[in-house]
C-alpha cells in the first residue's frame, strides 16, 4: 500500500469531503482554518496557520503556463481562506517580489493578503535602496511585514523599519533566519513583532531558546522550511500515512502531517511552506483544517522520521 499522492489527494473528491467535515481548532467558524494571533496587534488581529513562501523559483521567468500556474498559487491561498504571503528582495533575483506584487495588484487581493517580505544589505544606504524598491515591487504602500533577512546589520536597519512602522508604513516588523546561528535571533525579540525561523519534525532545535522565547516575549512567529526543503517527503516516499494519523488528524498525506505538527507548537504563528503548484498550495492549506497533534501525537509525528 502506498501513501496517498498530491495528485491523489486533489482529485479524491470523497477524502475532500472528509476534511470538509473536520472540526476546526482555535477557529470561531466551522470548516474555517485554525486561526492564531499576533500577539503585539493592537486590534487583536489574527492570521491563518497555513500561509505561502516564495523562495523556491517562484518569480523565476517561465513559459507564460509555468508563470499563470504561479500566479494561480497565489489566488488558490486567499480562495482557500490564507492569508500570509512571504516573500523576499533577493528571492529569484528581486523577482519574486516583482511577481507577487504584478499577481496580487492584477487579481485585486492586497486587501485579502499578509504581505511580508525581506531585505538583506549591508549599509545604510543599500538598506534604504532595497526599501524603496520593496513598496515599488510590491505595488503597495504598506507591507504588512518587513524582515531584517539573516540578521545582516541588524542594529543598523531596525531603527529605520521602527520609524516606518511609526509612520505607518509597515504595520509590523521582525528579523529572520534559517541558518545555523538562527538561534541569534533572540537578540532583538525585545524590539519586534515577528520572528522567522527554520523548524521541522526532524529539525528541532528551536523548540530549546526561539520558540520559548518567542511566547515569552510576545513574539509572533513564521516557520520556514516545515517540510525541510523536500527532503522529509522524500525519506517517506512509498510508505502509507498512518490510519491514526487520517483518523485522529485527518491527514491524509504526509505533507500535511508535517506542517500539523509544526503548527501545533502553541508560539508558531503560521508556516510558510514554498510551493509553485496550485494542487500543492490547497493540498498544504487543508493541513490548517481539523484538530492538531497534541503532545502525544506530536511524538508519534517525530518517530515516523527518526525511527
Amino acid at each position: 500500500m502506498t501513501s496517498i499522492s498530491r495528485k491523489e489527494f486533489l482529485s479524491g473528491v470523497a477524502g475532500t469531503a472528509a476534511l470538509a467535515g473536520l472540526p476546526a481548532m482555535g477557529s470561531a467558524a466551522d470548516n474555517a482554518l485554525v486561526m492564531r494571533a499576533i500577539p503585539k496587534s493592537k486590534n487583536k488581529e489574527q492570521l491563518p496557520v497555513i500561509g505561502l513562501g516564495t523562495a523556491q523559483d517562484f518569480g523565476a521567468q517561465a513559459a507564460p503556463e509555468i508563470m499563470e500556474q504561479k500566479a494561480q498559487v497565489i489566488r488558490e491561498l486567499v480562495a482557500k481562506g490564507g492569508r500570509v504571503l512571504d516573500t523576499a528582495e533577493q528571492y529569484s533575483g528581486g523577482g519574486a517580489e516583482a511577481f507577487v506584487g504584478d499577481v496580487i495588484a492584477q487579481s485585486a487581493l492586497r486587501d485579502k493578503i499578509f504581505l511580508a517580505t525581506k531585505i538583506e544589505e549591508r549599509g545604510k544606504e543599500a538598506g534604504q535602496a532595497a526599501i524603496e524598491t520593496a513598496f515599488k515591487r510590491l505595488r503597495s504602500d504598506t507591507i504588512d511585514l518587513m524582515f531584517v533577512h539573516n540578521m545582516v546589520d541588524t542594529d543598523l536597519h531596525l531603527p529605520v523599519f521602527l520609524d516606518l512602522k511609526a509612520k505607518g508604513r509597515y504595520r509590523y516588523v521582525g528579523v529572520s533566519s534559517t541558518g545555523r546561528e538562527q538561534d541569534r535571533l533572540t537578540t532583538w525579540m525585545d524590539q519586534i513583532d515577528f520572528v522567522e525561523f527554520a523548524y521541522a519534525v526532524d529539525a528541532r532545535e528551536a523548540e530549546k531558546r526561539l520558540l520559548p522565547m518567542a511566547a515569552d516575549k510576545g513574539v509572533a512567529v513564521l516557520v520556514a522550511l516545515p517540510l525541510g526543503r523536500g527532503r522529509l517527503l522524500g525519506k517517506v516516499q512509498g510508505q502509507a500515512v498512518p490510519e491514526w494519523a487520517k483518523q485522529e488528524l485527518g491527514a491524509v498525506s504526509f505533507a500535511q502531517l508535517l506542517l500539523k505538527f509544526v503548527v501545533s507548537h502553541p508560539a508558531v504563528t503560521a508556516a510558510i511552506p514554498g510551493t509553485n503548484r496550485p494542487q500543492h498550495m490547497i493540498e498544504n492549506l487543508a493541513a490548517g483544517h481539523g484538530p492538531l497533534p497534541d503532545a502525544k501525537q506530536r511524538e508519534r509525528i517525530a518517530a515516523i522520521w527518526t525511527a
